[in-house]
């Protein structure tokens, strides 16, 4: 099962060959896309492997609120909604970790003020705290 629906492409290696190099602005954006590639997975390995587990959900909700560029914001005390764009096992899987495990840190999360879960739109409540527990991972 996919995440989102997606399409391939299928290039000839002759002819991609080609295009890269009669196009050399197509070899640089693509350079600079699998550069940003690189870095995301990198800090992702980072996270799994020296991260605890609500530091690693903390991050990810702030991506999400990056990536989504703050389109709801609410009128009271600059609260930002973000929309989980996935299920919640299948952020479970993304962070290493379990389902149960997510619920129970989300329940933390709200109990701290820091976010209020409705189903899947989670609002911040303390960005800083929310960021702070990010760096520190404790709740």
């Amino acid at each position: 099962m996919a995440i989102e629906e997606a399409s391939i492409i299928f290039l000839p290696r002759d002819s991609f060959v080609n295009l890269i190099t009669t196009t050399p602005s197509l070899s640089m954006n693509m350079l600079a896309d699998l550069s940003k590639r690189l870095r995301a997975f990198t800090i992702q390995i980072e996270n799994l492997s020296l991260k605890e587990v609500p530091a690693r959900l903390a991050a990810y909700i702030l991506t999400l609120s990056t990536e989504q560029k703050s389109e709801q914001e609410s009128k009271h005390n600059n609260e930002q909604m973000v929309t989980l764009p996935i299920s919640k096992a299948q952020l479970a899987n993304l962070i290493g970790t379990t389902p149960e495990t997510i619920s129970r840190i989300f329940k933390k999360m709200a109990a701290a003020q820091l976010i209020e879960v409705q189903t899947k739109n989670i609002i911040i409540q303390d960005l800083e705290g929310l960021s702070e527990l990010s760096e520190s991972g404790r709740l």
